[in-house]
């Protein structure tokens, strides 16, 4: 069982950093993928029958939702200016929909928990992704300076 745990974790790491490493010689790319990758890492995450606690699951799925927003922020090909953030952004934000129906099903299927933990799962997902927004707003942001 901790085998499997890890090889989870492990594949979902490898899927960030080779989207990352993609789109930094290909610079489109890992942004223009945002959507698919974080719904398959908080699908994988959420829709398997693991021994993990619900809210355990739903913060792992922030941290790899959070940790491939600041890769591409960062390490993504191209300069960032305020055009490529909102690009980063609007993806990001269309890939969070299908993310958050997948752990509301995620919740709902999962019969161990209390209602509970159930709402509170949800609502710290919620609250991380804002807070997350919020503090990572314009990291990797470059402008050009025009000289004179």
């Amino acid at each position: 069982m901790v085998i499997q745990k890890v090889t989870l974790i492990s594949s979902l790491l490898g899927l960030l950093l080779v989207t990352t490493i993609v789109g930094h010689f290909f610079p489109p790319t890992s942004i223009l993928v945002t959507p698919f990758v974080i719904t398959v890492m908080t699908g994988l995450i959420m829709l398997t029958d693991y021994e993990l606690p619900i809210l355990i699951k739903s913060l792992i799925s922030y941290s790899f939702i959070g940790l491939n927003d600041i890769g591409i922020k960062l390490f993504a090909g191209g300069i960032h200016d305020y055009e490529g953030l909102g690009w980063i952004y609007m993806l990001l934000l269309i890939g969070l929909v299908p993310c958050s129906i997948i752990l509301i099903i995620g919740v709902l299927r999962d019969e161990k928990s209390v209602a509970i933990t159930k709402l509170i799962s949800v609502f710290i997902f919620v609250l991380l992704i804002y807070v997350h927004l919020e503090l990572f707003n314009s990291v990797g942001l470059r402008l050009k300076v025009k000289s004179r």
